[in-house]
């Protein structure tokens, strides 16, 4: 009986353990900016529509956009850094932010 109960209590405290964990939200650092999630994989680029490319940013991960952006038309860019390397800022399209 008591072997049991306490598979039944150990049972209890993984199923709670496993629902009280959440996702946090997505944060990069603490830079002067607006934090935003990327929508998709993206490009963090030295300029705005540059072919060089300085890393990849992960979908769903923080994006600290610093208040400056270039646009022609539709075309968007906004100048900031993702939360996988805060120390290294670039261009990404607005289109893929949720700024």
């Amino acid at each position: 009986m008591k072997r049991r109960l306490l598979h039944a209590l150990t049972a209890g405290a993984v199923i709670l353990t496993g629902t009280a964990v959440a996702a946090a939200p997505a944060s990069a650092s603490d830079a002067p900016g607006f934090v935003c999630n990327l929508r998709e994989n993206t490009w963090l680029r030295a300029a705005p529509q540059s072919s060089f490319i300085l890393r990849t940013l992960t979908a769903g991960r923080g994006f600290r956009w610093h208040g400056q952006a270039w646009g022609i038309d539709d075309d968007v860019w906004i100048y900031g850094h993702g939360a996988e390397d805060p120390a290294l800022d670039g261009w990404v399209p607005a289109r893929n932010t949720t700024c």
